[in-house]
C-alpha cells in the first residue's frame, strides 16, 4: 500500500512539474503561474517581486501605466545577484499603451528601466484608436525581429473577432491574450477559439480583482473544495486557472500569500469540482476596459 502511495504522488509531481510551463507560438516557454505588480508601487513592488521570485515564481507581469518597472527590475536584479535564479530562468511581461505617439522610444525606455537586453513578452495594453493599435503592434513586430522582444501580445480584447485582425494583418501574431478572467467571468468561448490559433489566455484579477476577491474566496463552492484538499480558497481558485488551460498572474505585496498563492503544485482538483467552479460562471466582467 505504501508503494502504490508513493507511486501516485509521484505521478501528480512529476505532472505537475510538467505543467508549470508552456510553449507559446513563439517558440519561447512561458512559466504558467505569475506575479501581477498592478498598483504596486515603491519599495512595496520591488519586495513583492523578490520574495516571489524566492518563492519559486518566474513571470512577473507589470506595465508602463503602472509606473513600476523601475521596482521591478530592480527585484529581478537583486534575485539573479543573490543566485535565486537566472535571467533565462524569468519571464517578464510589459505592455505599452495604445495612445503612445512613440510605441518603438517606449520600448527602448521600458528596457533600460527593466534593466534587460530583451523583454519576453511585450503586449498592447487595451485597445485605443484602430491606428494607435495598430502603431503599437507594428512596433512589437520589429522589436521582435531586433530581438528586443521575444513573443508579443494583446490585453483587453474579448472576442474572436477583434483578435483577428492581430492575426490576419500582421506579420507576427499574438501568443498571448492578458484579459479579466475569473470564476464568474470566464470566457470559454474565446479561450477554445483561440486555443485552435495557437494563443494562450493569461488571467488577470482571478480572485475578481480588488473589490470582489472577498465573494471569490469565500464562495461556498470553493470554500468546500478547499476543505477536502486541505487547501485554501485561493489555491483552489488559482488551480481551477491552471487546469482550465488558462495562465495566471494573481497579486499580492504580502509575503505569505505569495508563497501560498504559488504553493498549488502538490495536487489536482477532480474532473466534478472542476464542473463545479465551471458552473459558478457568470458571463459577466467587472471592469469596461
Amino acid at each position: 500500500m505504501f508503494l502504490i502511495m508513493e507511486a501516485l504522488l509521484l505521478t501528480v509531481f512529476v505532472m505537475a512539474e510538467e505543467n508549470r510551463s508552456i510553449k507559446l507560438n513563439s517558440g519561447f516557454e512561458m512559466p504558467v503561474l505569475g506575479l501581477g505588480t498592478w498598483t504596486l508601487t515603491g519599495e512595496t513592488c520591488e519586495n513583492a517581486v523578490y520574495e516571489a521570485l524566492k518563492s519559486g515564481y518566474r513571470l512577473i507581469d507589470t506595465a508602463r501605466y503602472y509606473g513600476n518597472e523601475s521596482e521591478v527590475g530592480k527585484a529581478v536584479a537583486r534575485a539573479i545577484k543573490e543566485g535565486i535564479c537566472k535571467r533565462e530562468e524569468i519571464f517578464v511581461t510589459t505592455k505599452l499603451v495604445p495612445w503612445t505617439s512613440t510605441p518603438e522610444d517606449d520600448i527602448d525606455d521600458s528596457l533600460q528601466k527593466l534593466g534587460l537586453s530583451y523583454i519576453d513578452l511585450c503586449l498592447l495594453h487595451q485597445h485605443g484608436s484602430a491606428s494607435g493599435d495598430d502603431a503599437v503592434y507594428r512596433a512589437m513586430c520589429k522589436a521582435v525581429k531586433a530581438s528586443k522582444i521575444r513573443s508579443i501580445g494583446i490585453s483587453n480584447f474579448y472576442t474572436g473577432k477583434t483578435v483577428s485582425h492581430f492575426i490576419n494583418d500582421f506579420e507576427i501574431p499574438p501568443a498571448v491574450i492578458q484579459n479579466e478572467n475569473h470564476l464568474k467571468y470566464q470566457n470559454n468561448t474565446l479561450r477554445d477559439w483561440a486555443a485552435k490559433k495557437g494563443i494562450y489566455i493569461e488571467s488577470y484579477y482571478p480572485f475578481g480583482g480588488r473589490g470582489h476577491t472577498k465573494e471569490h474566496l469565500e464562495n461556498p463552492t470553493v470554500l468546500e473544495i478547499a476543505r477536502a484538499h486541505g487547501k485554501t480558497a485561493a489555491q483552489i481558485i488559482v488551480r481551477w486557472h491552471l487546469q482550465a488551460g488558462y495562465i495566471a498572474i494573481p497579486g499580492s505585496s504580502n509575503p505569505d500569500h505569495i508563497a501560498e498563492n504559488f504553493d498549488v503544485w502538490n495536487f489536482e482538483l477532480t474532473e466534478n469540482e472542476m464542473k463545479k467552479l465551471s458552473s459558478l460562471d457568470t458571463g459577466r466582467r467587472y471592469e469596461n476596459w
